[in-house]
């Protein structure tokens, strides 16, 4: 019995130790599987890039705020979207992109500290503030605004992008999530319409206006269909030398048979949106080549959206109605903005290099309210620049667009670009963008847009001057 004991205490305390290390093992285990378990739970309701709630948290968040609520209680859900971020992405790339979005949510939580912040895609933020008032709300987008509007900087080099919010306040927990969140797009597509960079909050005639969009869509379908009610006006664009015509703009125009005229900045937006762009374009485009045929000694340029030109059809049926009029291609400029420029999928580029190839001539309109302009300047296959009427509008004011406009010329010279005043309004501004370096110049001081039937009579008007003179 005593030589078996030594043998038992040996093998007792072996089992201990096994059975002590095994228990160790197991509780390593358990906690890392528990570890996982809670990286895997995170991961399911955050944002992998800047560590912010998902769109599932958000969507949590919100229906636990809304039936927390007293009946007297107010929460707000503000939907945030950032201005020209997809420019950054395409012309800087992802990884920049990445670390400016990951900049954006730490300036979001610092701004909105008592509020619950969401990424719910690319460039897409939810807010929702419980508990709050509609002024404190507005107080909290402007503050967000102005955070998100001051420069950026990654790798040295200054970022500037903007912010639209739209807000939706409802009060009690009888509110419906859902609709709450309907409200609060509602109210950031109005926010985005009226220029960007500022906050709406839902009323009940956002609905109002929602459904006079939809009836305006269908009406503007029905006048493509009726062919009665558009027509392409055509402005005169002056030689800053000369004064004389060197070439038109054709500018389409609405007249609804029971609402009047109704504006090209509503009725244009609208075709976009509403997939009738190439038929809105295809019309002016047919209307300007039958004018380009009845005028053969002005050229005549055309307003091509980045829609119509990422069409890989484009380049074809430009060249099918160029034959089609008789018009040789270099009479015809197509004016297109940065955003043609910055397609992904590479189909702008491609129509362009072919039409460029066949003769057509292309301008870029607004020049220098799109994004890294200048950088861009070097780079770009164009013919001429137009410069943006702001800049001309501010040469009135202090530390005005003189400046800009001289250094557009001078780069756009030294690339051998002409250039286009936009807006010009007064003798002055005439003077000055002349005196400047332009080549022609375009504004309501000179000719307002004129109907086909008027522009006959102005370049008769045009020819006995120059008789005369």
């Amino acid at each position: 019995m005593k030589a078996t004991a030594p043998v038992l205490l040996i093998s007792g305390l072996l089992l201990f130790t096994l059975t002590s290390g095994l228990s160790v093992v197991l509780r390593r285990r358990s906690r890392r599987l528990q570890e996982s378990q809670a990286e895997l739970n995170h991961l399911a309701r955050h944002d992998p890039l800047t560590g912010l709630a998902n769109r599932a948290s958000f969507n949590q968040s919100l229906a636990q705020a809304v039936a927390s609520s007293a009946a007297d209680q107010a929460n707000a859900l503000l939907y945030l979207d950032l201005d020209r971020f997809k420019q950054v992405n395409d012309t800087l790339g992802h990884p920049v992109g990445d670390r400016l979005m990951v900049a954006v949510a730490k300036r979001l939580m610092e701004t909105a500290s008592a509020g619950v912040i969401s990424r719910i895609g690319g460039d897409e933020f939810t807010i929702v503030v419980e508990r709050t008032r509609q002024e404190e709300v507005e107080k909290l987008c402007d503050s967000l605004i102005a955070a998100i509007r001051q420069p950026f900087e990654i790798d040295g080099q200054p970022i500037l992008i903007g912010l639209s919010i739209g807000v939706a306040v409802a009060t009690g927990n009888d509110a419906d999530p859902v609709e709450i969140t309907r409200k609060a797009d509602i109210a950031l597509y109005h926010a985005k319409s009226a220029g960007r960079n500022r906050y709406a909050v839902f009323g009940h005639h956002m609905d109002e206006l929602i459904r006079t969009k939809r009836d305006l869509e269908q009406d503007l379908r029905a006048a493509l269909d009726a062919g009665n009610q558009l027509e392409v006006f055509y402005q005169p664009v002056y030689s800053a030398q000369s004064r004389e015509i060197s070439s038109l703009e054709a500018l389409v125009r609405w007249r609804h048979p029971s609402k009047g005229a109704i504006a090209p900045d509503v009725f244009v937006p609208l075709a976009e949106t509403a997939g009738l762009i190439d038929r809105l374009g295809a019309f002016v485009l047919k209307e300007a080549c039958s004018t380009a045929r009845e005028f053969p000694s002005l050229d005549i340029a055309v307003n091509v959206s980045a829609i119509e030109l990422g069409q890989r059809h484009y380049a074809a049926q430009v060249f099918s109605l160029l034959r089609q009029f008789s018009v040789e291609p270099w009479r015809l400029e197509l004016e297109i903005t940065e955003t043609a420029l910055l397609d992904e999928a590479g189909v702008c580029e491609k129509n362009i290099t072919a039409l460029r190839d066949f003769g057509v001539k292309f301008a870029l309109d607004d020049f220098g309210t799109g994004f890294s302009s200048f950088g861009r300047l070097q780079r770009l296959e164009v013919d001429r620049i137009k410069i943006d009427r702001s800049f001309v509008h501010a040469f009135d004011r202090p530390g005005g667009g003189v400046a800009v406009v001289q250094s557009i010329v001078g780069v756009a010279h030294a690339k051998g670009l002409r250039i286009t005043a936009e807006g010009v309004e007064t003798e002055e501004q005439s003077e000055i963008l002349r005196n400047l370096g332009c080549d022609e110049l375009q504004g309501f001081h000179l000719s307002k847009p004129v109907p086909k039937s008027s522009l006959r009579q102005l370049l008769g008007a045009e020819t006995a001057k120059r008789t005369s003179s």
